[in-house]
């Protein structure tokens, strides 16, 4: 019996059956389809209402007819497509929540250390320059800054003549030295500021090293061209990772042109 093939999407057999019986029939009236199909009135009422839940048959009235049969099927993949999508992202949430849970004891049984005690997320870009404000407010020695043009120096200026007030060495590494930034560089100079040009042209990471006890610091990544995107910015106060940074800030000193 070919109509068989819909138990497979949820059909019963009484569905089924009322299904065929519109198919063969046409629009038939609701009171004489009791007999054709031979279900007592509870059974095809509860089966037209799922048949139209379904969008397999429509109702006018006292009138029952047939969606055909690929129009009703199509629209019931592409529901159960969505649906499956829904499934899946809500997964995925649970996945996600799983793995922001269970990942840092793993990682603190198995490295000796928790993730956190590594770095700590900074929300934005705006809380990542307040975050350096701090850190070079707290400065005793040296203040290390590797940025591209460093057009946030407005935002830091006052703290880093503070800084200099104390004492306090402040070295700046930039990727780029023409246009308006030169304005920027003879200000810095005027304020005691050591301004160098990496001889590189592109540094991934940019950050604020303060006494080497206290980084900030976020990582860009190409898309395409000269376009940009940013990973969420971070805060590290562990001397290994912040000695990796330090490291390579000395190396593109040494390396740099004076300006």
């Amino acid at each position: 019996m070919p109509f068989t093939v819909l138990r497979s999407i949820g059909f019963t057999e009484a569905e089924m059956r009322v299904y065929e019986a519109l198919i063969k029939k046409g629009e038939v009236k609701k009171g004489t389809l009791s007999k054709e199909v031979a279900l007592g009135e509870k059974e095809l009422n509860a089966s037209i209402t799922r048949l139209i839940d379904f969008g397999a048959i429509d109702e006018n009235g006292d009138r029952l007819s047939p969606v055909p049969p690929k129009t009703f099927l199509q629209k019931y993949m592409k529901k159960a497509e969505i649906e499956k999508e829904l499934q899946m992202a809500e997964m995925k949430r649970k996945i996600d929540e799983m793995i922001s849970i269970l990942e840092p004891i793993y990682a603190e049984k198995r490295l000796g250390m928790r993730v956190e005690d590594l770095i700590q997320s900074i929300d934005t870009l705006t809380s990542m320059e307040l975050e350096t404000v701090r850190i070079i407010s707290r400065a005793k020695s040296e203040v290390c800054i590797l940025a591209e043009q460093f057009s946030w120096f407005p935002k830091v200026r006052e703290e880093l003549i503070s800084a200099l007030d104390r004492k306090v060495r402040v070295k700046v590494l930039l990727l780029y030295a023409e246009g308006d930034v030169k304005e920027r560089i003879d200000e810095m100079k005027r304020y005691g500021i050591e301004v160098r040009l990496a001889s590189c042209d592109w540094r991934s990471a940019r950050y604020t090293i303060a006494d080497a006890n206290d980084l900030v610091f976020l990582i860009w990544a190409r898309k395409s061209g000269n376009s940009k995107i940013y990973y969420k910015p971070a805060y590290s106060k562990n001397h290994g990772l912040i000695s990796v940074f330090r490291d390579s800030f000395e190396q593109l000193w040494e390396k740099a042109k004076a300006l």
